[in-house]
C-alpha cells in the first residue's frame, strides 16, 4: 500500500510540474514576476555630481 502511495505521489508531483510548464508556455505573461524587467529599475542618467566633475574635465581638455 505504501508503494502505491508514493507512485500517486510521484505521478501527482509529475502533472502539476508538466501543468505548470503547460501553463507557463501558453501564458507567459502570467509568470513575468519572476523575470527581470529592466525598466522597472532604470536610472534616468548622470546625476548633477558627476555632469559637474566630468564635463569640466572634457572642458578643460577640449581647449588645450
Amino acid at each position: 500500500m505504501a508503494a502505491l502511495s508514493r507512485a500517486a505521489g510521484r505521478t501527482s508531483a509529475r502533472l502539476r510540474s508538466f501543468a505548470t510548464a503547460l501553463l507557463r508556455f501558453l501564458f507567459p505573461s502570467w509568470y513575468e514576476e519572476d523575470k527581470y524587467r529592466p525598466e522597472h529599475h532604470y536610472m534616468r542618467g548622470p546625476g548633477p555630481k558627476w555632469r559637474a566633475k566630468h564635463l569640466s574635465d572634457s572642458a578643460s581638455s577640449r581647449k588645450n
